[in-house]
């Protein structure tokens, strides 16, 4: 989701060439200096300070178009989407006709719920560029997002007429293939990402979780080996391994579940029925268990066979992922049990 909210980011921020180009010469140098930094900050992470050069450029009275869109991103990338919508629009306002501001803004709408008004604004996108494969790829994934399923498809397969290799409508194909549970014709598309750009981290990531879903589970082992060697973001690798732990525990037959540890069948009735009724299992373990792990959510990791009391792993056996059982009188007390994988 958040690669696919990032796609017309770049083209909204624009290098410092551009700036050069788009700075009227009624803006004073110290606007130029207020977005070199702001620009600094920004590749290094720090979204709060390069904002407030932005802003400080602002105050100053920097106010072209690609100023003001790259402030939107900024706002953007920080999920402040209210500003972000502000300075967009405005934009608009300085210099109308610009497309990709026009998604971009249907962009920081679909974010916010609005479905409605997102797809507004890619149809305008659409009136200034009738035969741009990405607007229509953007507009297909919008009424996908709003549930209009039927319109979604058309726009994507018009999209892929238009530029069969356009990689993004093949992305979107694929998530529409995804929620349609389609998965073959999902990573069919994936599959066609990679061929246009053989080093996409996000293709090969989620081939790698289609791949899961279908229990094949070496095809996905090796696609999520692919994504770690392309990806450098610590926070994806570490999820990745987490991933494959769990996929490699399925393959050997380990089990994973987690459960509430309880003195009475009064209070594991209770408990199990505000489970049922929508709480949080994980929370209610921190809370409520008597065991030592609860305050990871009851959670065991993975186990294998004979490794833990054998009434508890027959009624974790008989239980389909993510099904609950319970009260399970145990020598220690009261169980609920959840089985996880």
């Amino acid at each position: 989701m958040e690669r696919r909210i990032w796609i017309f980011y770049a083209l909204l921020l624009g290098g410092l060439g551009l700036w050069f180009e788009g700075a009227s010469s009624q803006e004073e140098p110290a606007t130029v200096r207020y977005v070199q930094r702001g620009d600094a900050f920004a590749a290094k992470g720090r979204l709060d300070l390069a904002i407030e050069e932005y802003e400080k450029a602002m105050a100053a009275g920097a106010g072209s178009a690609i100023f003001l869109n790259r402030l939107g991103g900024l706002y953007f990338k920080r999920e402040e989407f209210g500003k972000a919508l502000d300075v967009l629009q405005r934009s608009l306002r300085e210099k109308p006709g610009q497309i990709a501001v026009y998604t971009q803004i249907g962009e920081v709408f679909l974010v916010s719920g609005k479905a409605d008004s997102a797809i507004y604004y890619a149809e305008q996108a659409r009136k200034l560029a009738p035969g741009s494969s990405s607007v229509i790829a953007q507009l297909g994934i919008f009424y996908l997002q709003a549930g209009f399923h039927q319109r979604a498809r058309a726009y994507l397969d018009t999209a892929l007429v238009l530029d069969p290799r356009n990689p993004e409508a093949h992305r979107f194909l694929g998530f529409y293939f995804t929620r349609m549970d389609s998965l073959d014709r999902a990573i069919e598309q994936y599959y066609e990402v990679i061929n246009v750009l053989p080093d996409d981290i996000e293709a090969h990531n989620n081939i790698a979780f289609l791949y899961a879903l279908q229990a094949k589970y070496a095809e996905s082992l090796d696609f999520y080996e692919r994504t770690k060697i392309l990806s450098r973001d610590p926070q994806l690798n570490h999820a990745i391994n987490l991933r494959t732990d769990a996929i490699r525990a399925i393959v050997d037959g380990k089990m994973r579940a987690r459960f509430v540890l309880v003195k009475t069948l009064r209070e594991a009735r209770d408990l199990l029925g505000r489970i049922e009724q929508g709480e949080d299992f994980g929370e209610i373990a921190k809370n409520f268990s008597l065991a030592p792990n609860a305050a990871d959510g009851g959670d065991l990791g993975f186990f294998g066979p004979g490794e833990l009391l054998d009434v508890f792993e027959k009624a974790v056996l008989q239980l389909k992922v993510g099904e609950l059982r319970g009260p399970l009188e145990v020598p220690m007390g009261v169980m609920i049990i959840q089985r996880l994988n």
